[in-house]
């Protein structure tokens, strides 16, 4: 007389791994999708108050700040940080560099993810880009 063993036959192994694999396969990219997006819902934030700090530097100066290449970088240059604006990024900020030229009419403001060199542009009279 033969009694059943408990335990799981390969067959039942096989299906469990296969059904892991495609909810793995469905979890990951969304995940990266979403820590993507925080970083540049970051990156964002900290673009409006730089955006702030030129068009009131211009109020009260009738020009902006002559800051050519002046940039933040994590780890790097913080130029922006000592400049006429005395501007830095609030938050966690070492997936973005930041850079701006300035001159007596205009800006420019780009970001730049680190990682990726995707980036952002800021301008005086467009809204920002940002390519994704």
């Amino acid at each position: 007389m033969r009694t059943d063993s408990p335990g799981f036959t390969l067959i039942e192994l096989m299906i469990v791994v296969a059904v892991l694999t495609i909810l793995a396969g469905i979890a990951i990219p969304a995940y990266n999708n979403y820590i993507r997006e925080s970083q540049l819902s970051t990156a964002r934030m900290n673009v409006e108050p730089l955006r702030l700090a030129l068009e009131d530097y211009w109020l009260d100066n009738s020009t902006y700040a002559t800051i050519n290449g002046q940039s933040w970088t994590p780890g790097g240059t913080k130029t922006l940080e000592t400049g006429p604006l005395g501007w830095r990024p609030d938050g966690d900020n070492d997936q973005y560099s930041y850079a701006v030229t300035a001159g007596t009419n205009t800006f420019t403001i780009t970001v730049t993810h680190i990682a990726s060199s995707r980036s952002a542009t800021c301008t005086k009279n467009t809204a920002c880009t940002y390519a994704e």
